[in-house]
């Protein structure tokens, strides 16, 4: 096989033909093998994971500005034991042996960037794989590396002048269509980069520019509750149920349109005055916003008002009628996610002499998330009060079914001005039965600002087997994570026309029927049985017309329970490394240790609540009063050792081993002590607030590997993971009242009226969801696979990862507080051709079901997500040597994301994105 040597000087070598593809050529002049395109990819590859210290995995560049896949989270996941998760049918972020996101540090060009997420994760479609030279997936721990990635710690690379040498030019023009919008949009991007004064000074700048529409179909339930307060007489016949009874929150189905517009930039200047010095200045720059409009339809249920109720045998509800306060609604949507993100560095790589080399580098970043006026989760309803009934079946999605007309016992309630309002309409598609409804406008805004500094030294004595080598370093790292709270629902006025109230009609001409098609959600279990025309109208025109009536300005405001997380944490390293012979076969043995000091501060303001308002029999607000600042410290030192060691047992075969601990920080928003208010509904009072003394999740792990390359761009691979963590930081709930300024807060929906206080009204009780360290789990796996390649051109890749815990969900224990989320088995299937100008691959990736969250979004349950597969493919023909016409196509099969709660017929979401299309050109020079 080719060595990393031997592949890098192949690198170097002029560019093959257009006839000579992956073929490996020699010249009867030079003798020089050239390898590229996807062959070239996997020895890249290759190298990386042989020559490594444990185990690690890596991605390349087929060429410069040429990456695997468009998104970079769908190329990981192309490896051993990564999963992915997906927005809007996009990769967005990792899961690596069943640890999520927060679990997985991210690095670009070894160094952390600033995420506009509110927690630790890294979002992968912020940057643009054409900017992107290599992707390494360090699955076991060293001290060299930033602390962080029980799961990994991936490195994101890009180019750098120097590297490349002399002038380089890499373009392409792609044309990106997506099937269920019927749209088609532009993505282009550019790199240039030239080396002068004989090669001292490098400059390269690369520009990305993608534009995207698509569209998403769904159908989705907020949330289950448990033990909502259905009555007894109504459940079952009477009978009641004998253990714990799950009741859906709502039913919508939904269509979101996304325009995704995501410009990358690099900017990279490099300096060697001599062989002994580089000097590198880089810049990088990302904005991506995703701007969105979604209309849906939808049911609002509530437990206590519930009618002739039947459940399974589990408790789950499975047919309901609802009468009184039923609210059916046309809801128009925003989820816009607006972000920027800004980086620059410093380096200053010296090798002092030949026995030391020293780097020194200095790095900031920042992101933003905007609070875009509350557009980050906006909600503007018009609907009426109806009758309805909710049924269930083994089949995936629920259905509704709605009762118009008079009916014996129908029951009637009163608006704010004491007119009767029914709850039923003779034609849901007609615009004058609909009244405006809530008006909300809430999200988050961001600010990350990541500053580190380091010194990472090496020194070496001896070579070849005898070679000694110590690593060291210090680093400070300083992240300060502002999230400030924007939403018109803390002062009320959002829901103005709660009741439905005859005033103010909606004016003529601003709901229209909306006709989803009659293939909406066809490739899902019940679609026939789900309506695809609803009412649909224009959120903003909406706000801007209840302004207009009520006199009243209904934008997002700053809330008072705002935070910033100020975390410091200095790290010192020493690591040794060593290269020897046992029995005669070369063996490297690397330990080591790391050593951290973490300070946190949490700075920011607590909004008292003085009191809770009636706003219509479905919904109470929370007011406040004065407020309090939030001022709290912790501190914390962490021990990180690792040893590991590498045989190669022959030629061909090698064998590593690794122990090492790692540590995962809590997220930055659970360590805020600020109380908020989540929830204010009759019966429904819940809180939530974070804890500054969490400690970090702790873990002691085990790897063995055995690797047998046995020709090359070939080879099979097995190991066994083992990880016992300790500090999992869990939710627990537990009861409070609050004291106001007069006394305890009280409930004005408890008492003798229920639409207004009166002295009859209890204390409100709210159930306070706060998290705390608690158990520990094992989760352990197994890893396999093969990567073979023929002389023909054709090529497959297949690896498998099984992971197993032993804490796992039992549905059915409702005070059940913890479970190992994430765990689920996976697989890639790979498949290839290339040859001459040709290059087609074709690549199956698998998910089995997992446990995603302990949390909902509206109820008490847990998301489960279903099994998913996808069938991709891709290919490239080579005009000339600077020229190929590239195409790719995404979700062959039109794969649908389906989650559920704590039985599969406990919906929670299916969504169709459809398939995806680019055809474009790629050009270099």
């Amino acid at each position: 096989m080719l060595t990393a040597a031997q592949n890098s000087a192949a690198q170097e070598a002029p560019p093959a033909g257009p006839g000579d593809g992956a073929n490996a050529s020699a010249t009867a002049s030079t003798s020089t093998v050239v390898v590229k395109g996807i062959r070239r990819s996997l020895i890249n590859s290759l190298d990386t994971k042989r020559e490594g210290n444990g185990i690690v995995d890596a991605i390349s560049a087929e060429d410069i500005g040429k990456f695997p896949d468009q998104n970079l989270a769908e190329s990981l996941q192309r490896i051993t034991g990564v999963s992915i998760d997906r927005s809007g049918g996009e990769g967005k972020q990792v899961t690596v042996r069943g640890f999520g996101p927060d679990f997985n540090t991210v690095l670009v060009n070894g160094r952390q960037v600033a995420s506009e997420n509110e927690n630790r994760a890294f979002n992968f479609d912020t940057v643009s794989a054409d900017l992107v030279n290599s992707i390494n997936v360090f699955k076991t721990g060293t001290a060299t590396q930033q602390s962080g990635g029980i799961g990994s710690t991936i490195n994101i690379t890009t180019a750098r002048p120097l590297s490349l040498g002399g002038f380089k030019v890499a373009g392409s023009v792609k044309a990106l269509h997506d099937d269920n919008r019927g749209e088609t949009t532009p993505e282009y991007s550019l790199l240039v980069s030239d080396t002068f004064a004989q090669g001292k000074f490098g400059a390269l700048l690369a520009v990305s520019r993608k534009k995207a529409k698509t569209r998403l179909n769904q159908a989705q339930t907020d949330g289950w509750l448990t033990n909502a307060g259905i009555p007894g007489a109504e459940l079952n016949g009477g009978a009641g149920f004998a253990g714990p009874v799950f009741s859906p929150r709502n039913y919508d189905t939904k269509v979101t349109f996304e325009e995704r517009t995501r410009t990358n930039a690099n900017l990279v200047l490099q300096y060697r005055p001599s062989s002994a010095l580089t000097l590198t200045a880089d810049a990088l720059y990302s904005d991506f916003d995703i701007k969105t409009d979604a209309t849906s339809y939808g049911h609002w249920f509530t437990a206590p008002n519930v009618q002739r109720a039947r459940t399974d045998a589990n408790g789950t509800i499975t047919d309901l009628y609802q009468e009184v306060g039923l609210a059916t609604d046309f809801h128009a949507k925003k989820f816009d996610r607006l972000t920027n993100t800004k980086s620059f560095g410093l380096q200053a790589d010296w090798k002092i002499s030949n026995k030391l080399n020293v780097v020194f580098d200095a790095w900031k970043s920042d992101a933003t998330r905007e609070p875009n006026n509350g557009g980050g989760d906006q909600l503007s309803l018009i609907g009426y009060k109806n009758r309805a009934r909710f049924q269930s079946d083994a089949a995936t999605l629920p259905w509704v079914s709605e009762f118009a007309g008079p009916a014996t016992g129908l029951v009637y309630e009163n608006d704010a001005q004491g007119r009767p309002v029914t709850h039923s309409v003779s034609n849901y598609l007609d615009p004058a039965n609909a009244r405006a409804h809530v008006m909300l406008r809430r999200g988050w805004a961001v600010d990350d600002a990541v500053r580190q500094y380091k010194v990472d030294g090496v020194w070496k004595e001896g070579s070849g087997d005898g070679l000694v080598s110590a690593r060291f370093g210090l680093q400070r790292s300083q992240e300060t994570k502002a999230l400030t709270r924007w939403d018109n629902e803390g002062v009320g006025i959002h829901c103005t026309y709660c009741g439905y109230g005859d005033f103010p009609a909606i004016p003529a001409g601003t709901l229209s029927v909306f006709n989803a098609g009659s293939d909406f959600l066809s490739g899902v279990s019940g679609s026939g049985r789900t309506p695809a025309s609803w009412l649909r109208h224009d959120g903003e025109k909406q706000f801007a017309f209840v302004e207009q009536q009520s006199g009243k300005n209904f934008d997002a405001v700053v809330r008072d329970n705002s935070y910033a997380v100020e975390e410091k944490t200095t790290s010192a390293y020493l690591e040794l490394a060593f290269a020897g012979t046992l029995a005669d076969r070369p063996v490297r043995v690397t330990t080591g240790a790391r050593l951290e000091h973490t300070d946190i501060n949490v700075s920011g303001t607590q909004g008292n609540i003085e009191r809770l308002n009636v706003l219509d029999a479905t919904e109470l607000s929370a007011v406040y009063g004065a407020k309090s600042a939030i001022n709290v410290s912790n501190s914390y030192y962490s021990v990180l050792p690792n040893l590991s060691a590498t045989i190669e047992l022959t030629d061909t075969l090698v064998a590593r081993v690794a122990a090492y601990r790692s540590l995962t920080r809590p997220r930055l928003d659970d360590l805020s002590p600020a109380t908020n208010i989540v929830t204010t509904r009759p019966g429904t009072l819940t809180a939530s607030s974070g804890d500054p003394t969490l400690k970090p999740f702790e873990s002691n792990n085990l790897d063995l590997s055995l690797e047998w390359y046995y020709k090359p761009a070939s080879y099979v691979s097995g190991g066994f993971f083992w990880k016992d963590v300790s500090n999992f930081i869990v939710s627990s709930n537990t009861t409070r009242q609050f004291d106001t300024s007069t006394g305890v807060l009280t409930d004005p929906s408890t008492g003798s009226d229920r639409l207004k206080p009166d002295p009859a009204d209890g204390p409100a009780v709210f159930t306070l969801t706060r998290p705390s360290n608690g158990p520990s789990a094992v989760v352990h796996g197994f890893e396999l696979a093969v990567q073979h390649t023929f002389d023909n051109g054709l090529g497959f890749i297949v690896n498998g990862t099984i992971v197993r815990s032993d804490s796992n969900l039992n549905p059915g224990d409702i005070n059940q507080k913890f479970a190992v989320t994430g765990i689920s088995d996976s697989a890639n299937v790979v498949g290839f051709y290339e040859r001459g100008p040709y290059q087609l691959r074709l690549a199956y990736n698998w998910r089995d079901k997992f446990l995603q969250s302990l949390t909902q979004q509206n109820g008490d349950g847990v998301t489960q997500v279903a099994a998913y597969g996808q069938w991709d493919l891709s290919g490239s023909y080579e005009v000339s040597k600077n020229l190929s016409v590239v195409f790719e196509a995404t979700n062959l099969n039109e794969a649908v994301v389906k989650k559920y709660g704590r039985y599969t017929n406990q919906f929670l979401l299916a969504e169709d994105s459809g398939r995806r299309f680019a055809l474009g050109l790629i050009a270099k020079f």
